[in-house]
């Protein structure tokens, strides 16, 4: 098992690499000495001899200088660059400073003149500075483990989703070059744009399969249509699980989808509900949810303004979200899980300063919203409103959450866990089992 975890731990330090290096253009937000941030305009991802780029962004100085992807960087005004010297090299220079870049392409040594120019602050609502695609904007999400480049999973709804991957396919080609890491794989879907055919050859139990999908652009999605208007018009976070669906936006929480089983249907909650109020304070004050038993949420609907009592323990659905932007991907990110074991929970990952911790020593775990009828949580015990801190003895946090510490266990693996129960501390034996 503690193989095991190690590949899982690596697994999930590559994946959450490779979703920051996507962002990532030759500069990162801390301050500088720059009033501006330089800016070359390009995708890297690091490799042994500097930056691989992985995409030129339009509009910029790298497409003025006629960067490629697959183009690797290996010093800037003779000063060699890697990933974690990015700020040391090119920092330094003003904006508009032209400076003499160092390439290797296609086996060739090469220099290139580029000038600097200033991050621009609408670098990603901008149009004219369209980015080129990549995996993860297209819906599949990869991770690199002992030299494989390994599918983790695919966003719900896409076209990858459905076009016949598997969990821990290994990607040996993407339209038609070979590709060993996630900086390959992105290189070669950089060229394409929104609808191209791509192929996929994959090995899965040692045999080679291709896979044909088209290559859509997730990344700016059109907003659903809605029978009521919004009383904002952005949201920041969403929650979705098989009963109830939220999202939250700027004072409010709206309910777009909520089953007849959830517990605050049975309260009088509905769907297009705006959740405007929690105790006679505003969303944003409703910071201390779990005193009491019941809490009173104030509704907006169009035929009013309404109040009702729910239970205590949907608190956490209440306060999910509302801190800042978090992406969301728990139910949505992988649809490729249909065979791996489970617990039979929807859950929250608690960040360590909740409420809730408050007085119980602990600061790390995952509030159970949801026990799902039939599987091993519900036979085991758990409750809505338990805590569950560690599985067989991992801490379940942030970084490594409870999904992660489940997912390596095997069908019938009988596994303890350290859970939280109205401030104190109990240990629960849980047989884990295939979903189905």
């Amino acid at each position: 098992m503690k193989q095991k975890m190690s590949i899982l731990i690596r697994l999930f330090v590559l994946f959450a690499l490779m979703m920051s290096a996507a962002a990532v253009f030759a500069q990162d937000e801390a301050l500088t000495e720059n009033s501006e941030i330089p800016f070359m305009g390009i995708r890297y991802w690091g490799v042994d001899e500097g930056l691989l780029v992985t995409g030129v962004i339009a509009n910029t100085p790298a497409e003025a200088a006629e960067l490629q992807a697959g183009d690797v960087v290996t010093a800037v005004e003779g000063e060699a660059i890697h990933v974690e010297t990015v700020r040391d090299v090119v920092w330094k220079y003003e904006p508009g400073t032209t400076v003499t870049l160092s390439l290797e392409r296609a086996g060739d040594a090469l220099e290139q003149d580029l000038t600097l120019m200033a991050r621009p602050e609408d670098l990603f609502s901008n149009e004219k500075y369209a980015m080129p695609l990549d995996l993860a904007s297209i819906g599949l999400f990869v991770g690199e483990c002992d030299g494989k480049l390994l599918v983790l999973g695919a966003l719900a709804g896409s076209e990858v989703s459905t076009a016949g991957f598997q969990l821990y396919d290994h990607i040996v080609e993407v339209d038609g070059d070979a590709v060993h890491n996630i900086g390959e794989a992105d290189v070669a879907v950089s060229d394409l744009t929104d609808g191209d055919a791509l192929g996929f050859v994959v090995l899965r139990d040692g045999r080679e399969m291709t896979i044909k999908v088209a290559a859509v652009d997730h990344r700016r999605r059109p907003p659903r249509r809605h029978p009521h208007p919004r009383p904002r018009a952005e949201l920041s976070n969403t929650y979705v699980s098989d009963s109830i669906g939220l999202g939250y936006g700027d004072g409010f929480i709206e309910v777009q989808a909520i089953s007849a089983a959830h517990d605050l249907y049975a309260a009088g909650i509905r769907r297009y509900d705006f959740i405007t109020g929690v105790n006679g304070a505003s969303i944003e004050e409703a910071k201390d949810l779990f005193a009491d038993d019941d809490i009173e949420l104030t509704v907006q609907r169009p035929s009013g303004t309404f109040e009702f009592d729910v239970p205590a323990t949907v608190a956490p659905l209440l306060l999910y979200g509302l801190d800042g932007p978090v992406e969301q991907d728990r139910s949505q990110w992988l649809g490729l899980h249909e065979k791996q074991v489970t617990l039979g929970v929807r859950y929250l990952q608690l960040e360590p300063d909740n409420p809730y911790f408050e007085g119980s020593g602990v600061n790390h775990g995952a509030y159970v919203a949801e026990v799902i009828e039939g599987l091993p949580a519900e036979k085991a015990g758990i409750q809505v409103g338990d805590v569950i801190v560690a599985v067989a003895g991992e801490e379940v946090t942030m970084e490594l959450d409870l999904r992660n510490r489940i997912y390596f266990h095997k069908p019938g693996d009988r596994v303890t866990l350290d859970v939280l129960r109205d401030g104190e501390m109990m240990r629960i034996e849980v047989t884990l089992r295939v979903a189905r």
